[in-house]
This record gives C-alpha cells, structure tokens and sequence, in this order.
C-alpha cells in the first residue's frame, strides 16, 4: 500500500512539474514576445521623431540644444539609455556617449561624419576607442565579435 502511495506521489509530482515547466517555457515566449514589440514601439517612435527625420532626410552639423533632445529621446524610449552608460562605463567620454546616442539611432557612419562635422574615419576611430574604453571595464563584452553598434543596439 505504501508503495503504490509513493508512485502515486510520485507521478503528481512528475505531473507539477511538467505543469511548472509548460507554464514556464508560456511566460518565457510571451515574455520574448513582448520585448519584441517593445523593440519594434521603440524604433516606429524614433523613426517618426522630427528631428531625427530632418537630420536623416537633410544631415548637417547639430547644435548642442539638438544633441541634448536627440539624447532626451533616447532616454525616453531606451530606458535611460545614457544614464545606464555612464553608470556602467564611466570612463567613457561625453563626445563617446553622444556617439552612443547616434549609433542607437541607427545613423550612418556617413551621416554621423556630417552631424559631427568630421571625417567618416574619424568616426570609426572614435567607434574604435569606445570599444577599446568599454572592454577596460567589461573584458567579457563583445565575447562573440559584434561590432559596437550591434552591442549599442541591444543595450
């Protein structure tokens, strides 16, 4: 009798926890599919932004009032994305988060050269000190290769 009890207990616990698991691997899908639309929200609110807009239709230098909104933006819709930065990699540079704040908007190299007013080498050198700066901090970042924009854009 007291067999029969332990394979019927063990078998509702095999039940619970095929039950946790299947309610886990739900959450999880739903869970990745929210961050998806998170990700997609995000991204129709900055393509639609005007000022991003004008600078993707018609780059040219920014002014320091427009770099502080492109940065606004950023934060709104990323989480506090240049807060998360600095507190993470305080060795970076304000020029650095600035182009950051580009990168994540998915400018060009080209177009990013022009609202800086320097050379497309210039921007990659710079893209390559950043990284150099960020792997000071976190060695095991980039572990896989991805270039700094991809990490940018995941962050």
């Amino acid at each position: 009798m007291k067999n029969s009890k332990k394979i019927s207990m063990t078998q509702q616990e095999i039940q619970s926890d095929v039950k946790d698991s299947l309610n886990l691997q739900t959450l999880k899908n739903e869970m990745q599919q929210l961050r998806e639309r998170e990700h997609k929200l995000a991204e129709r609110l900055v393509v639609e932004h005007g000022l991003v807009n004008e600078l993707r239709k018609n780059p040219h230098f920014i002014n320091e009032a427009d770099r502080e909104r492109l940065a606004a933006l950023v934060d709104d819709v990323y989480n506090g994305f240049t807060s998360r930065l600095r507190a993470s990699f305080p060795i970076l540079t304000e020029v650095d988060i600035q182009y950051c704040v580009l990168i994540k908007l998915r400018f060009t190299i080209a177009q990013i050269a022009i609202l800086s007013a320097i050379s497309p080498t210039s921007v990659y050198q710079q893209k390559s000190r950043m990284k150099k700066r960020i792997l000071s901090i976190n060695s095991h970042l980039f572990a896989n290769g991805e270039p700094l924009d991809v990490w940018l854009h995941e962050l």
